[in-house]
């Protein structure tokens, strides 16, 4: 049986057909219509649709950007697709493709799939975080994705680690995605005189030169990556970190930092126990786990 997952983001929706085993057997992708429900739900239905012609679906899991109800199923908010904002989108698309479908945060999501067949495979207690624009995560605690009482624990990317620090996009400061993120590298390169317009892709490539600002911007990260690594140790115990997103491009420049980072701040028994990996999975990962979602849907 086959499944449809569905990682859907501000500028694309990426769709893949995925068997039960996790893998990948064809994809597609169509841009996202932010502003207009009525043509964001045209063009998920018609990705669906396609895959439908050919292929028998058992049901289709959606990872979105965004604050979803697990009580109502509701996205209460997702602040780069506006036109979701107090939407049902899991009723919306079922009355469309007539199909079972069940929506999760996308972070949520990429957590799933590396729990069940990436980095994560095997274990009990592990986080994802995902290092891209922002910082996203998502929590498999006793071997069960945590949502929380409402469905929006994981946002740890807004835990705040300086109150009068930077300024983030959810109008807090000091949250540590405006330090371990794409975003964050570009504010760290500036702050240190990196000169021109700047991308954390642009940092990255100077890094890769040799340039000592840039190989600076990323040492820096790693560490704030790694605290952060140390207080999820300390509090969840954890089997396996696994990191993932466009920034992980970066590979150990930011891991191994982080991991003596992280070896310095927390508990040295409780560090022992936990690995810091690379993503498996990325950039599938929210594909995945969404049509993972969807195969395990009860």
């Amino acid at each position: 049986m086959d499944y449809i997952g569905l990682d859907i983001g501000g500028t694309s929706i990426k769709a893949g057909l995925v068997d039960q085993s996790g893998h990948i057997l064809e994809s597609q992708r169509a841009p996202t219509i932010i502003h207009d429900l009525n043509g964001f739900l045209s063009n998920l239905t018609e990705l669906i649709r396609d895959f439908q012609k050919s292929v028998k679906i058992a049901a289709v899991g959606m990872g979105v950007p965004g604050l979803r109800n697990c009580k109502t199923h509701v996205i209460e908010t997702s602040p780069n697709i506006p036109c979701l904002l107090n939407v049902n989108l899991e009723d919306l698309v079922a009355d469309q493709v007539h199909l079972p479908v069940i929506s999760e945060n996308d972070a949520n999501a990429g957590a799933y799939a590396e729990f069940v067949c990436g980095a994560g495979a095997g274990t009990r207690q592990m986080v994802y975080l995902t290092l891209g624009t922002g910082l996203g995560s998502g929590l498999i605690l006793n071997g069960r994705l945590f949502t929380g009482a409402s469905g929006y624990a994981g946002e740890f990317g807004h835990t705040v680690i300086n109150s009068s620090g930077r300024l983030c996009g959810c109008g807090n400061r000091g949250c540590l995605e405006t330090f371990v993120s794409g975003t964050g590298i570009v504010r760290t390169a500036a702050e240190k005189g990196m000169p021109g317009s700047l991308t954390a892709e642009i940092v990255y490539e100077a890094a890769t030169r040799g340039d000592a600002t840039a190989l600076e911007v990323f040492r820096e990260t790693g560490i704030y990556l790694g605290i952060a690594c140390a207080n999820l140790i300390n509090l969840l115990n954890l089997e396996v970190i696994v990191v993932g997103g466009g920034v992980m491009a970066a590979g150990e420049m930011l891991l191994e930092p982080a991991r003596t980072a992280a070896a310095r701040h927390a508990f040295p028994s409780s560090f022992r126990d936990c690995q810091i990996v690379q993503s498996k999975l990325w950039p599938d990962a929210g594909v995945i786990g969404a049509a993972m979602l969807a195969r395990d849907l009860k």
